[in-house]
């Protein structure tokens, strides 16, 4: 009667599948995407912006390099994620719109999330980046200033090379 434990069936699948992750971290990232495991996985963005589109677009984009990204359509929500969970890399608008009468820009949403993650990236969104937006930025200790519209794939080529 063959009476191969479970236990030692179990213990030569794990061995075998860290064989296997191990040949795929040694290898490029195509292997990893093919293995359905992504480097970005661990990086949790958070999206403030007040249009839907701009915000939605950008979730889809990253979302599709493996990042988990949440979103906020005003400070209000954002305050409330940021209290609930850390994020690695908050992209905030700079023009925000007042909720309940109560005005809060982006630079008041960047003084908060530092706040609670003092060492959160934060990538600013503008429609406007001259040279007063950028002073601020500096101050802030904001790592990039972006201009509205959004490349894609520009904010794609920033978020991978953040060193987080």
């Amino acid at each position: 009667m063959n009476t191969v434990r479970p236990a030692a069936r179990e213990s030569r699948r794990k061995r075998d599948e860290l064989d296997s992750n191990w040949s795929c971290t040694v290898a490029s990232r195509q292997c990893l995407q093919q293995r359905g495991t992504s480097p970005a996985v661990q990086k949790r963005i958070l999206i403030v912006d007040d249009h839907r589109h701009s915000r939605e677009g950008l979730r889809e984009s990253l979302s599709g390099e493996g990042y988990q990204v949440e979103t906020a359509a005003d400070g209000w929500q954002a305050i409330k994620k940021v209290k609930e969970g850390r994020f690695e890399v908050a992209i905030i608008d700079l023009d925000l719109p007042p909720v309940y009468g109560v005005d809060m820009s982006g630079w008041d949403l960047i003084r908060i999330c530092r706040a609670f993650h003092p060492g959160i990236t934060i990538i600013v969104v503008s429609a406007e980046a001259g040279q007063e937006v950028k002073a601020q930025a500096e101050e802030l200790k904001v790592a990039k200033v972006l201009e509205k519209p959004i490349d894609p794939t520009q904010l794609k080529a920033i978020v991978s090379t953040l060193n987080l």
